[in-house]
């Protein structure tokens, strides 16, 4: 439904509506599901792989705004009344653009092993005179909650775990990562990242073929410590025969994501989503270095400037009950906190959302539930997400479901 024109705090009619329904793009990328977005918004699959559903106003695919008169590109939609969609302190903050995107994540086989630069960095290369492995000025701090179970790659094991783990795939090239990790420098694990980012191209595929004659020798004996990160090697072999960052979960740490937990990742560490289904926020940026399991590029000399090579890094959040529907995700940020509506309710009693400042995205992911902003109704089915405009007073919902809302952190 479209949502009609609602009223403002003081009665007086809005010029501007509560609140739009999206129609949002969907990324075909090679590692997505065939299935699971499909069925998340109760549609037949495409026959293609679908990985992510974006949610937002970045220009490399934005949402767009249903409208009485047609469909808009919800930057531009932005750009012609920043003030009140935005409202006036976010729009001072960050200028006329949407400071967050959200993201449905559909993982059917690994992403590769990236990093995101933190502010400062992201500037500083996309506005230098050298070329830039940077698609805009901005960093990409994101978290990530785990719809269904997850498995991912995040930060570095300690050097001599990651060490021992190596040294049972009995792999002779892999002496010269063994040597970093048992060596002298200051930074073991930055500098065995380095032998495996910069391996001879000609010498890759018969790396590849020695780790994986020690997986398959491993995984046929007795078991072994962290035998799922083996099987994990295994598994890349096969996906990357000549990329030397198919060891990447014996130098990384593997951490299993149950249900309904969430994960931060912060500038700097590497990480990889392996499997499962999650909703995503992030910094509204598409800046990735990517390390290895790609047929992309490598940006070798930026990846090893702003990788953190700390072992195990917190990627805890504070959560923090907003009601007895209500849960939000949050530490330090100022582009974004994510929360989750859960509804069990008489359609008839509206449950009002905590009062968050600022625009805001909700997506349904169970349904059907109904919004009501200043005047205006409109009911989300699962898969489908609504644009809340920072002039809409009070928003309240109804039905049986769940919502995720998308908003500014700094306006908490």
């Amino acid at each position: 439904m479209t949502p009609i024109a609602g009223t403002s705090s003081d009665g007086t009619a809005s010029r501007v509506p509560p609140m739009w329904p999206m129609d949002n793009p969907v990324r075909a990328y090679d590692w997505g599901s065939t299935t699971v977005l499909a069925a998340l918004q109760g549609r037949s699959p495409t026959g293609a792989p679908e990985a992510e559903l974006w949610m937002g106003a970045h220009p490399v695919a934005p949402s767009l705004l249903v409208l009485p008169e047609g469909s808009r590109p919800l930057p531009d939609v932005i750009a012609d009344d920043p003030g009140v969609l935005l409202g006036d302190d976010v729009h001072e903050r960050f200028g006329p653009r949407l400071p967050f995107l959200l993201k449905v994540l559909a993982i059917a086989q690994p992403l590769s092993v990236q990093v995101h630069p933190d502010a400062e960095r992201a500037h500083a290369a996309y506005h230098g005179d050298d070329v830039s492995p940077y698609v805009d000025p901005f960093h990409k701090p994101e978290l990530i909650y785990s719809l269904a179970p997850m498995e991912a790659l995040y930060g570095f094991r300690p050097a001599d775990e990651a060490a021992e783990l190596i040294a049972a795939l009995e792999a002779p090239r892999l002496k010269t990562v063994l040597d970093e990790l048992d060596g002298t420098s200051a930074d073991p694990r930055h500098a065995a990242l380095s032998a495996l980012v910069r391996w001879p191209a000609g010498d890759r595929a018969a790396l590849v073929e020695e780790v994986a004659l020690g997986c398959s020798r491993l995984l046929a004996s007795a078991p072994v410590a962290s035998l799922g990160a083996v099987g994990w090697v295994q598994r890349l072999v096969k996906l990357h025969p000549a990329d030397p960052l198919v060891v990447a979960p014996l130098l990384l740490d593997l951490v299993a994501l149950p249900a309904e937990s969430t994960l931060f990742v912060p500038a700097g560490v590497p990480h990889a989503y392996l499997s499962g289904c999650g909703v995503e926020i992030m910094a509204a940026s598409d800046n990735v270095l990517r390390a290895g399991l790609t047929s992309k590029t490598v940006a070798v000399e930026e990846l090893l400037h702003v990788i953190d090579c700390r072992a195990r890094p917190d990627g805890g959040t504070v959560t923090e009950a907003l009601s007895d529907h209500e849960v939000r995700w949050h530490r330090d940020w100022e582009e974004f906190q994510l929360t989750r509506i859960r509804l069990d309710n008489d359609p008839a009693r509206p449950v009002a959302l905590h009062r968050i400042s600022g625009p805001q995205i909700v997506l349904c992911t169970r349904g059907p539930i109904t919004l009501h902003a200043d005047g205006a109704a409109l009911e989300l089915t699962p898969g489908s997400s609504a644009f809340v405009s920072a002039a809409a007073w009070s928003v309240t919902a109804t039905g049986q479901g769940e919502l995720f809302r998308a908003a500014v952190g700094i306006c908490r």
